[in-house]
């Protein structure tokens, strides 16, 4: 890894971060010069991204090891296999997978930050995704066949 992205990692490991252009400002007393368009790319191939505080204010974090390893994981094993079923009504998708599956399953879906994707719940075997609006079933069914092998397959109704 270059100098640069490792003093960035550093950085944001180490402070709240709360904009590119403090964060250029730090990077410049270090000797290291950058323009915006860097930073968004580095901030990509680093996996950064906003979160908010207690407060509502945002900063930069790297990415939780512990969760982007057991996406990893789940989706290098046979992920299709941990999914018993998949209902969509409306704009949410309930999976059911085998017990133990649903928080890697969600991992997974969260890593591909699909825009169809608003947000995921995981219990211990049904992942509930919640869909944005506009998006329909056989969106989803688009992304979902991006993770596991014919998810349509899996579909409790599939007349809806």
């Amino acid at each position: 890894m270059n100098n640069r992205l490792e003093i960035i990692q550093n950085i944001v490991r180490e402070r709240k971060i709360r904009s590119q252009d403090e964060l250029t400002r730090l990077l410049a007393a270090h000797g290291i010069k950058t323009t915006q368009a860097t930073l968004s790319r580095d901030f990509k191939k680093l996996g950064i991204t906003k979160r908010r505080d207690a407060r509502g204010s945002s900063y930069y974090t790297l990415p939780e090891p512990e969760r982007t390893q057991q996406a990893v994981l789940f989706s290098n094993s046979r992920a299709g296999e941990s999914i018993v079923s998949l209902d969509i009504s409306g704009q949410l998708c309930v999976v059911k997978t085998l017990p133990g599956c649903a928080n890697m399953a969600g991992a997974l879906v969260d890593e591909h930050e699909h825009p169809a994707v608003m947000g995921t719940i995981a219990g211990d075997d049904t992942l509930l995704l919640m869909l944005r609006k506009g998006y329909a079933k056989v969106d989803i069914l688009a992304f979902l066949e991006e993770l596991i092998p014919n998810p349509s397959a899996l579909l409790i109704n599939k007349n809806d």
